[in-house]
């Protein structure tokens, strides 16, 4: 009786500290194999921004009709320094930024374009759509601002967008 009770105590100890290195991050499977979901999770996180990104503008949105306010747009989208007072624009624009979901460097980035359009007086929501969803939106018009990797559409297709196209050293 004592030897299984001390075979189980083992065998549970041995199991919990199996399954506690499997499961603490990084995980010694995902640093061997770089096979599991976690590990490409940890790489999507940490890559960089690469090649070109397109910033397109509807100009039929409501605000986004003005060409200073576009040119204020693309002006934000590539200076990262900060705004200073007399860069403040006395308006009350809103409008939604679109990314994709799964380009996870792409989204980072987005979020701290929002965060300096906002400091600039602009009202942005960022959405983040799957790459289905977003081309439906662009192609059908439904959309404000978006960011997309140059090879996402033919920007030069679509009427009635005004847009930049953005080197990732530009962005960074």
């Amino acid at each position: 009786m004592k030897r299984k009770l001390i075979l189980l105590v083992v065998t549970i100890v041995f199991l919990v500290g199996f399954g506690a290195i499997l499961h603490s991050p990084p995980s010694m499977i995902d640093a061997v194999t770089g096979a599991t979901p976690k590990s490409k999770k940890a790489a999507q996180a940490s890559a960089q921004l690469e090649g070109s990104y397109v910033l397109g503008i509807n100009m039929m949105s409501d605000g986004l009709d003005n060409e200073n306010t576009r040119n204020k747009l693309k002006e934000l989208a590539l200076d990262d320094s900060e705004t200073n007072e007399t860069d403040l624009m006395k308006t009350d624009i809103s409008f939604r930024l679109y990314v994709s979901e799964t380009d996870y460097p792409l989204v980072s980035y987005a979020k701290k374009l929002c965060d300096r359009l906002k400091q600039a007086g602009f009202s942005v929501d960022l959405k983040e759509y799957s790459n289905t969803m977003m081309l439906s939106r662009v192609v059908s018009g439904k959309y404000d601002v978006f960011l997309a990797s140059d090879d996402f559409i033919d920007v030069t297709t679509l009427s009635q967008m005004d847009y930049m196209i953005m080197d990732s050293e530009e962005m960074r």
